[in-house]
Protein backbone atom coordinates (compact mmCIF):
# COMPACT_ATOMS: atom_id res chain seq x y z
CA UNK A 1 0.00 0.00 0.00
CA UNK A 2 3.06 2.25 1.01
CA UNK A 3 4.77 1.39 -2.51
CA UNK A 4 1.42 1.95 -4.22
CA UNK A 5 1.19 5.37 -3.00
CA UNK A 6 4.82 6.38 -3.09
CA UNK A 7 4.80 5.50 -6.91
CA UNK A 8 1.41 7.34 -7.44
CA UNK A 9 2.98 10.28 -5.65
CA UNK A 10 6.18 9.69 -7.66
CA UNK A 11 4.31 10.00 -11.15
CA UNK A 12 1.93 13.02 -9.70
CA UNK A 13 5.54 14.81 -8.87
CA UNK A 14 6.81 13.85 -12.40
CA UNK A 15 3.37 14.96 -14.38
CA UNK A 16 3.43 18.35 -12.20
CA UNK A 17 7.45 18.98 -13.05
CA UNK A 18 5.89 18.07 -16.94
CA UNK A 19 3.76 20.42 -17.14
CA UNK A 20 6.14 22.73 -15.39
CA UNK A 21 8.51 22.89 -17.54
CA UNK A 22 6.37 23.47 -20.27
CA UNK A 23 5.09 26.32 -18.72
CA UNK A 24 8.22 27.42 -17.58
CA UNK A 25 9.54 27.40 -21.16
CA UNK A 26 6.56 29.31 -22.54
CA UNK A 27 7.09 32.21 -19.59
CA UNK A 28 10.71 32.25 -20.31
CA UNK A 29 10.42 32.73 -24.28
CA UNK A 30 7.68 35.49 -23.34
CA UNK A 31 10.10 37.26 -21.39
CA UNK A 32 13.47 36.19 -23.45
CA UNK A 33 14.84 39.50 -25.43
CA UNK A 34 15.06 39.65 -28.73
CA UNK A 35 17.31 41.87 -31.25
CA UNK A 36 17.15 43.52 -34.52
CA UNK A 37 20.42 43.99 -36.61
CA UNK A 38 22.54 40.85 -35.74
CA UNK A 39 24.75 42.40 -33.19
CA UNK A 40 23.82 39.65 -30.22
CA UNK A 41 24.52 37.04 -32.83
CA UNK A 42 22.97 33.90 -31.93
CA UNK A 43 21.92 34.21 -28.17
CA UNK A 44 18.53 36.47 -29.63
CA UNK A 45 16.49 35.84 -32.40
CA UNK A 46 17.00 38.37 -34.91
CA UNK A 47 13.91 40.32 -36.46
CA UNK A 48 14.54 42.27 -39.96
CA UNK A 49 12.59 45.93 -38.57
CA UNK A 50 11.99 47.00 -35.29
CA UNK A 51 8.12 46.29 -35.56
CA UNK A 52 8.35 42.69 -36.26
CA UNK A 53 10.38 42.72 -33.05
CA UNK A 54 8.07 44.60 -31.08
CA UNK A 55 4.86 42.16 -32.48
CA UNK A 56 7.45 38.77 -31.70
CA UNK A 57 8.37 39.62 -28.17
CA UNK A 58 6.50 38.61 -25.29
CA UNK A 59 5.23 40.99 -22.55
CA UNK A 60 7.73 42.43 -20.96
CA UNK A 61 10.36 41.56 -23.29
CA UNK A 62 13.37 43.42 -24.79
CA UNK A 63 13.76 44.42 -27.82
CA UNK A 64 17.26 45.07 -28.38
CA UNK A 65 18.15 47.19 -31.50
CA UNK A 66 21.52 47.27 -33.06
CA UNK A 67 23.22 50.51 -34.54
CA UNK A 68 22.34 51.35 -38.20
CA UNK A 69 19.30 53.43 -39.71
CA UNK A 70 15.63 51.79 -39.83
CA UNK A 71 12.97 53.54 -42.15
CA UNK A 72 9.88 52.97 -40.60
CA UNK A 73 6.95 53.69 -38.00
CA UNK A 74 6.54 51.70 -34.94
CA UNK A 75 3.40 50.82 -32.93
CA UNK A 76 3.85 49.75 -29.30
CA UNK A 77 0.78 48.02 -27.62
CA UNK A 78 2.41 45.88 -25.00
CA UNK A 79 5.00 46.53 -21.93
CA UNK A 80 8.32 46.17 -22.99
CA UNK A 81 11.30 47.47 -23.55
CA UNK A 82 12.95 49.39 -26.55
CA UNK A 83 16.57 49.38 -25.96
CA UNK A 84 19.35 50.92 -28.60
CA UNK A 85 22.34 49.41 -28.46
CA UNK A 86 25.08 52.01 -29.94
CA UNK A 87 28.34 50.89 -30.35
CA UNK A 88 30.57 54.04 -30.22
CA UNK A 89 29.68 57.79 -31.03
CA UNK A 90 29.45 56.66 -34.58
CA UNK A 91 27.34 53.51 -34.20
CA UNK A 92 23.77 55.28 -33.29
CA UNK A 93 20.34 53.53 -33.56
CA UNK A 94 18.62 56.34 -35.83
CA UNK A 95 14.85 55.71 -36.62
CA UNK A 96 13.76 57.53 -39.70
CA UNK A 97 10.66 57.92 -42.12
CA UNK A 98 9.17 55.21 -44.29
CA UNK A 99 11.05 55.94 -47.95
CA UNK A 100 7.10 56.78 -48.98
CA UNK A 101 6.67 59.13 -46.25
CA UNK A 102 4.82 58.98 -43.28
CA UNK A 103 1.28 58.17 -42.39
CA UNK A 104 -1.46 57.81 -40.20
CA UNK A 105 -1.27 55.03 -37.38
CA UNK A 106 -2.97 56.94 -34.30
CA UNK A 107 -6.07 58.82 -33.35
CA UNK A 108 -5.72 61.66 -30.64
CA UNK A 109 -9.06 60.76 -28.39
CA UNK A 110 -9.04 64.17 -27.02
CA UNK A 111 -11.98 66.10 -27.71
CA UNK A 112 -10.37 69.32 -28.01
CA UNK A 113 -7.66 68.18 -30.37
CA UNK A 114 -7.33 70.32 -33.59
CA UNK A 115 -6.13 67.78 -35.97
CA UNK A 116 -6.91 64.39 -34.04
CA UNK A 117 -4.71 62.73 -37.27
CA UNK A 118 -1.36 61.84 -36.24
CA UNK A 119 1.69 60.19 -38.14
CA UNK A 120 4.28 59.07 -34.80
CA UNK A 121 7.47 57.59 -35.47
CA UNK A 122 6.80 55.46 -32.11
CA UNK A 123 3.28 55.22 -31.14
CA UNK A 124 2.96 53.51 -28.05
CA UNK A 125 -0.78 52.80 -27.20
CA UNK A 126 -2.47 51.75 -24.11
CA UNK A 127 0.09 49.28 -22.87
CA UNK A 128 0.94 48.88 -18.61
CA UNK A 129 4.40 50.11 -18.83
CA UNK A 130 7.02 51.05 -21.72
CA UNK A 131 10.76 51.91 -21.66
CA UNK A 132 12.25 53.86 -24.47
CA UNK A 133 16.09 54.36 -23.90
CA UNK A 134 19.19 55.11 -26.27
CA UNK A 135 17.00 55.71 -29.93
CA UNK A 136 17.23 58.67 -32.22
CA UNK A 137 14.33 60.05 -34.37
CA UNK A 138 14.92 61.93 -37.46
CA UNK A 139 11.81 62.87 -38.78
CA UNK A 140 13.28 64.87 -41.83
CA UNK A 141 11.72 64.01 -45.35
CA UNK A 142 8.66 62.51 -43.56
CA UNK A 143 6.46 63.49 -46.54
CA UNK A 144 3.78 65.75 -44.81
CA UNK A 145 2.35 68.57 -46.65
CA UNK A 146 -0.75 70.69 -45.83
CA UNK A 147 -2.13 71.42 -42.76
CA UNK A 148 -4.64 68.37 -43.23
CA UNK A 149 -2.04 65.77 -42.76
CA UNK A 150 -1.71 63.95 -40.08
CA UNK A 151 0.37 66.08 -36.77
CA UNK A 152 3.97 64.77 -37.20
CA UNK A 153 5.18 63.34 -33.95
CA UNK A 154 8.30 61.93 -32.82
CA UNK A 155 7.29 59.86 -29.92
CA UNK A 156 3.63 59.85 -28.35
CA UNK A 157 3.09 57.93 -25.21
CA UNK A 158 -0.98 57.30 -24.98
CA UNK A 159 -2.54 56.02 -21.52
CA UNK A 160 0.73 54.15 -21.04
CA UNK A 161 3.22 54.51 -18.05
CA UNK A 162 6.77 54.31 -18.17
CA UNK A 163 10.13 56.14 -19.25
CA UNK A 164 12.01 57.62 -22.17
CA UNK A 165 16.25 57.93 -21.62
CA UNK A 166 18.81 59.29 -23.64
CA UNK A 167 16.40 60.06 -26.38
CA UNK A 168 16.96 62.48 -29.15
CA UNK A 169 14.03 63.48 -31.58
CA UNK A 170 15.56 65.42 -34.54
CA UNK A 171 13.57 67.27 -37.24
CA UNK A 172 9.80 67.01 -36.31
CA UNK A 173 8.92 69.45 -38.88
CA UNK A 174 6.82 68.66 -42.01
CA UNK A 175 8.01 68.82 -45.39
CA UNK A 176 7.37 71.91 -46.56
CA UNK A 177 8.79 75.73 -46.28
CA UNK A 178 10.72 76.33 -42.87
CA UNK A 179 7.57 78.74 -41.56
CA UNK A 180 5.27 76.31 -42.14
CA UNK A 181 1.67 77.33 -39.99
CA UNK A 182 0.71 74.21 -39.16
CA UNK A 183 -0.12 73.27 -35.80
CA UNK A 184 1.80 70.22 -36.57
CA UNK A 185 5.60 68.62 -35.35
CA UNK A 186 5.90 67.52 -32.14
CA UNK A 187 8.75 65.80 -30.67
CA UNK A 188 7.76 63.95 -27.87
CA UNK A 189 3.59 63.91 -26.86
CA UNK A 190 2.53 62.54 -23.64
CA UNK A 191 -1.03 61.86 -23.24
CA UNK A 192 -3.74 60.38 -20.96
CA UNK A 193 -6.71 60.53 -19.13
CA UNK A 194 -5.81 58.10 -16.38
CA UNK A 195 -2.90 59.50 -14.56
CA UNK A 196 0.32 57.13 -15.46
CA UNK A 197 3.19 58.46 -14.51
CA UNK A 198 6.14 58.99 -17.10
CA UNK A 199 9.59 60.26 -16.91
CA UNK A 200 11.91 61.84 -19.29
CA UNK A 201 15.10 61.61 -18.73
CA UNK A 202 18.68 62.92 -20.27
CA UNK A 203 17.15 63.53 -23.79
CA UNK A 204 17.57 65.77 -27.02
CA UNK A 205 14.51 67.27 -28.62
CA UNK A 206 15.98 69.82 -31.35
CA UNK A 207 14.38 71.28 -34.21
CA UNK A 208 10.71 70.94 -33.56
CA UNK A 209 7.81 72.94 -35.46
CA UNK A 210 4.81 73.48 -32.75
CA UNK A 211 6.13 71.93 -29.06
CA UNK A 212 9.39 70.03 -28.28
CA UNK A 213 7.45 68.23 -25.43
CA UNK A 214 4.01 67.88 -24.58
CA UNK A 215 2.19 66.13 -21.63
CA UNK A 216 -1.73 66.57 -21.77
CA UNK A 217 -4.84 65.21 -20.31
CA UNK A 218 -8.12 65.11 -22.52
CA UNK A 219 -9.12 68.30 -20.99
CA UNK A 220 -11.93 66.54 -19.36
CA UNK A 221 -11.76 66.34 -15.33
CA UNK A 222 -9.86 63.26 -15.94
CA UNK A 223 -6.40 63.31 -14.49
CA UNK A 224 -4.08 63.92 -17.00
CA UNK A 225 -0.57 61.95 -17.34
CA UNK A 226 2.11 62.86 -14.66
CA UNK A 227 4.86 64.10 -15.79
CA UNK A 228 8.49 64.17 -14.62
CA UNK A 229 11.22 66.03 -17.27
CA UNK A 230 14.24 66.03 -15.84
CA UNK A 231 17.86 67.29 -17.64
CA UNK A 232 16.43 67.65 -20.71
CA UNK A 233 17.64 69.73 -23.48
CA UNK A 234 15.03 71.50 -25.56
CA UNK A 235 15.76 74.06 -28.61
CA UNK A 236 13.43 75.33 -30.60
CA UNK A 237 14.31 76.75 -34.91
CA UNK A 238 14.93 79.91 -33.56
CA UNK A 239 12.89 82.89 -34.97
CA UNK A 240 10.21 81.76 -37.18
CA UNK A 241 7.10 82.79 -38.62
CA UNK A 242 5.52 79.55 -38.72
CA UNK A 243 3.63 77.81 -36.09
CA UNK A 244 4.23 79.25 -32.35
CA UNK A 245 6.50 77.26 -30.82
CA UNK A 246 6.91 76.00 -27.31
CA UNK A 247 9.97 73.95 -25.20
CA UNK A 248 7.83 72.23 -23.11
CA UNK A 249 4.13 72.70 -22.16
CA UNK A 250 2.10 70.66 -19.34
CA UNK A 251 -1.44 71.25 -19.71
CA UNK A 252 -5.29 70.16 -19.59
CA UNK A 253 -4.78 68.31 -16.31
CA UNK A 254 -1.38 66.90 -16.64
CA UNK A 255 0.96 67.44 -13.68
CA UNK A 256 4.05 66.50 -12.68
CA UNK A 257 7.69 67.83 -12.65
CA UNK A 258 9.60 70.21 -15.21
CA UNK A 259 13.23 69.72 -13.26
CA UNK A 260 16.68 70.89 -14.64
CA UNK A 261 16.36 71.38 -18.38
CA UNK A 262 17.74 73.63 -20.69
CA UNK A 263 15.39 75.31 -22.99
CA UNK A 264 16.39 77.89 -25.76
CA UNK A 265 15.57 79.40 -29.44
CA UNK A 266 12.04 80.13 -29.51
CA UNK A 267 11.04 83.57 -31.21
CA UNK A 268 7.96 84.32 -33.22
CA UNK A 269 8.19 86.71 -35.62
CA UNK A 270 5.39 86.44 -37.62
CA UNK A 271 4.24 90.00 -36.76
CA UNK A 272 4.12 92.48 -33.08
CA UNK A 273 3.78 90.75 -30.09
CA UNK A 274 0.94 92.66 -28.63
CA UNK A 275 -0.90 90.48 -31.11
CA UNK A 276 -3.43 87.94 -28.97
CA UNK A 277 -1.33 84.44 -28.92
CA UNK A 278 1.91 85.93 -31.07
CA UNK A 279 4.76 84.71 -28.57
CA UNK A 280 6.63 81.82 -28.05
CA UNK A 281 7.27 80.08 -24.42
CA UNK A 282 10.07 78.08 -23.28
CA UNK A 283 7.87 76.71 -20.52
CA UNK A 284 3.83 76.86 -20.63
CA UNK A 285 1.99 74.73 -17.98
CA UNK A 286 -1.81 75.73 -19.21
CA UNK A 287 -5.23 74.58 -17.20
CA UNK A 288 -3.26 72.60 -14.95
CA UNK A 289 -2.48 72.82 -11.27
CA UNK A 290 0.11 71.70 -9.14
CA UNK A 291 3.00 71.27 -11.35
CA UNK A 292 6.80 72.27 -10.31
CA UNK A 293 9.09 74.16 -12.48
CA UNK A 294 12.10 74.54 -10.69
CA UNK A 295 16.08 74.75 -11.38
CA UNK A 296 15.97 75.26 -15.86
CA UNK A 297 18.32 77.22 -17.63
CA UNK A 298 15.67 79.25 -20.35
CA UNK A 299 17.47 81.75 -22.73
CA UNK A 300 16.28 83.72 -25.93
CA UNK A 301 12.14 83.02 -25.81
CA UNK A 302 9.34 85.30 -26.00
CA UNK A 303 8.14 84.18 -22.77
CA UNK A 304 10.23 82.03 -20.76
CA UNK A 305 8.14 80.45 -18.55
CA UNK A 306 3.98 81.07 -18.57
CA UNK A 307 1.45 79.93 -15.74
CA UNK A 308 -2.03 79.89 -17.66
CA UNK A 309 -5.66 79.44 -16.77
CA UNK A 310 -8.39 78.45 -19.33
CA UNK A 311 -11.72 79.43 -19.37
CA UNK A 312 -12.87 76.27 -21.22
CA UNK A 313 -10.59 73.71 -19.72
CA UNK A 314 -9.58 75.37 -16.50
CA UNK A 315 -7.17 76.86 -13.98
CA UNK A 316 -3.51 76.58 -13.50
CA UNK A 317 -3.93 77.46 -9.98
CA UNK A 318 -1.17 76.36 -7.13
CA UNK A 319 1.81 76.11 -9.33
CA UNK A 320 5.00 76.18 -7.97
CA UNK A 321 8.18 78.54 -10.26
CA UNK A 322 11.35 77.99 -8.54
CA UNK A 323 14.92 78.87 -9.03
CA UNK A 324 14.40 79.03 -12.82
CA UNK A 325 17.29 81.09 -14.68
CA UNK A 326 16.15 83.42 -17.35
CA UNK A 327 17.88 85.04 -20.00
CA UNK A 328 16.69 87.17 -23.26
CA UNK A 329 13.33 87.23 -22.96
CA UNK A 330 11.87 89.07 -25.66
CA UNK A 331 8.04 89.71 -23.91
CA UNK A 332 8.09 88.78 -20.33
CA UNK A 333 10.31 86.56 -18.26
CA UNK A 334 7.89 85.08 -16.01
CA UNK A 335 3.94 85.80 -16.59
CA UNK A 336 2.08 84.23 -14.18
CA UNK A 337 -2.05 84.24 -15.48
CA UNK A 338 -3.25 82.28 -12.54
CA UNK A 339 -4.18 82.40 -8.91
CA UNK A 340 -2.14 81.22 -5.77
CA UNK A 341 1.14 80.20 -7.40
CA UNK A 342 4.65 80.24 -5.49
CA UNK A 343 7.06 82.64 -7.57
CA UNK A 344 10.53 82.15 -5.60
CA UNK A 345 14.05 83.01 -5.91
CA UNK A 346 14.04 82.95 -9.90
CA UNK A 347 17.63 84.93 -11.44
CA UNK A 348 15.62 86.73 -14.57
CA UNK A 349 18.11 88.81 -16.98
CA UNK A 350 17.32 90.98 -20.10
CA UNK A 351 13.60 91.23 -20.96
CA UNK A 352 12.43 93.50 -22.42
CA UNK A 353 8.87 93.95 -20.61
CA UNK A 354 8.81 92.42 -17.16
CA UNK A 355 10.78 90.20 -15.31
CA UNK A 356 7.99 88.97 -13.62
CA UNK A 357 4.04 89.81 -14.91
CA UNK A 358 1.42 88.69 -12.38
CA UNK A 359 -1.08 88.90 -15.16
CA UNK A 360 -4.68 89.75 -14.51
CA UNK A 361 -6.21 88.93 -17.91
CA UNK A 362 -7.09 85.37 -17.73
CA UNK A 363 -10.47 84.25 -16.88
CA UNK A 364 -10.39 81.48 -14.74
CA UNK A 365 -12.22 78.26 -15.66
CA UNK A 366 -16.23 78.01 -15.99
CA UNK A 367 -16.45 79.94 -12.70
CA UNK A 368 -15.55 82.75 -14.63
CA UNK A 369 -13.20 84.46 -11.89
CA UNK A 370 -10.32 86.50 -12.62
CA UNK A 371 -6.21 85.76 -12.83
CA UNK A 372 -3.20 86.90 -10.97
CA UNK A 373 -4.71 86.60 -7.33
CA UNK A 374 -3.36 85.48 -4.34
CA UNK A 375 0.38 84.64 -5.40
CA UNK A 376 3.10 84.59 -3.37
CA UNK A 377 6.20 86.31 -4.82
CA UNK A 378 9.78 85.64 -2.97
CA UNK A 379 13.59 86.50 -3.32
CA UNK A 380 13.42 86.21 -6.95
CA UNK A 381 16.44 88.57 -8.62
CA UNK A 382 15.25 90.43 -11.72
CA UNK A 383 16.21 93.13 -14.24
CA UNK A 384 13.20 93.49 -16.40
CA UNK A 385 13.69 96.16 -19.20
CA UNK A 386 10.56 98.02 -18.53
CA UNK A 387 9.59 96.46 -15.23
CA UNK A 388 11.09 93.91 -12.49
CA UNK A 389 7.77 93.19 -11.39
CA UNK A 390 4.25 93.99 -13.08
CA UNK A 391 1.60 94.11 -10.60
CA UNK A 392 -1.70 93.66 -12.83
CA UNK A 393 -4.95 94.17 -11.74
CA UNK A 394 -5.24 91.63 -9.01
CA UNK A 395 -5.48 91.45 -5.26
CA UNK A 396 -4.19 89.41 -2.59
CA UNK A 397 -0.59 89.26 -3.83
CA UNK A 398 1.99 88.91 -1.49
CA UNK A 399 5.50 90.17 -2.78
CA UNK A 400 8.35 90.57 0.14
CA UNK A 401 10.99 92.66 -1.28
CA UNK A 402 12.12 91.23 -4.51
CA UNK A 403 16.01 91.46 -5.34
CA UNK A 404 15.94 93.82 -8.26
CA UNK A 405 19.26 94.73 -10.04
CA UNK A 406 20.51 96.89 -12.86
CA UNK A 407 19.70 100.02 -11.22
CA UNK A 408 16.29 99.66 -10.85
CA UNK A 409 14.07 101.74 -8.38
CA UNK A 410 11.77 100.96 -5.66
CA UNK A 411 8.72 102.84 -7.22
CA UNK A 412 5.16 102.33 -8.62
CA UNK A 413 4.08 103.91 -11.95
CA UNK A 414 0.68 104.09 -12.73
CA UNK A 415 -0.78 103.67 -15.86
CA UNK A 416 -1.78 101.02 -18.37
CA UNK A 417 1.40 100.80 -20.51
CA UNK A 418 4.86 99.19 -20.03
CA UNK A 419 6.79 101.26 -22.33
CA UNK A 420 9.81 102.80 -20.71
CA UNK A 421 12.83 103.07 -22.51
CA UNK A 422 15.76 100.59 -21.86
CA UNK A 423 17.78 102.09 -19.45
CA UNK A 424 15.37 103.67 -17.19
CA UNK A 425 13.64 100.32 -15.82
CA UNK A 426 10.98 100.50 -12.92
CA UNK A 427 10.88 98.22 -10.03
CA UNK A 428 7.44 97.83 -9.56
CA UNK A 429 4.56 99.02 -12.07
CA UNK A 430 0.82 99.24 -11.34
CA UNK A 431 -1.50 97.79 -13.29
CA UNK A 432 -0.57 96.90 -16.61
CA UNK A 433 -2.36 94.82 -18.94
CA UNK A 434 -1.75 95.92 -22.57
CA UNK A 435 0.21 92.59 -22.52
CA UNK A 436 -1.38 89.95 -23.96
CA UNK A 437 -1.43 86.55 -22.43
CA UNK A 438 -0.29 83.55 -24.10
CA UNK A 439 -3.42 81.49 -23.71
CA UNK A 440 -3.91 80.93 -27.57
CA UNK A 441 -0.20 78.92 -27.37
CA UNK A 442 -1.28 75.75 -26.31
CA UNK A 443 -1.05 72.32 -28.27
CA UNK A 444 -4.27 70.50 -28.91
Amino acid sequence: MITKMKNARTLMLIGIGFVACLFGQSVRAAASPVQVGGCKGKTEVNYPTIQAAVTAVGVGGTVNVCPGTYSEQVTINKSLTLLGNPNGNADNVVIVPPSGGMVQNATDPAPGASNPNIAAQIYVNNASTVTIKNIILNGADNGLRGCSSPVLVGIYFLNTAGAINGADVLNEVMDEPADSVCNSGVGIYVEADNGPAVTLTISAVNNFQKNGITASGYGNGMPGPVMNIFSDNVAGQGPTSGALENGIQIGYGATGKVDSNIVSDLIWNGGSTDNPGAEATGILVIASNDVTVNSNRIATTQFAIAVVSDPVYGNADSNTVTVNYINNSFVDGIDICSNKNTIQNNDEYNSVRAGIHIDSTCTEGSGGGSSGNSNVLTKNNSNGACAGLLLGNGTGNTSSPQILIANVNFQTLAGNTCNTPLGSSKAILAPQESEKSPHTLAFR
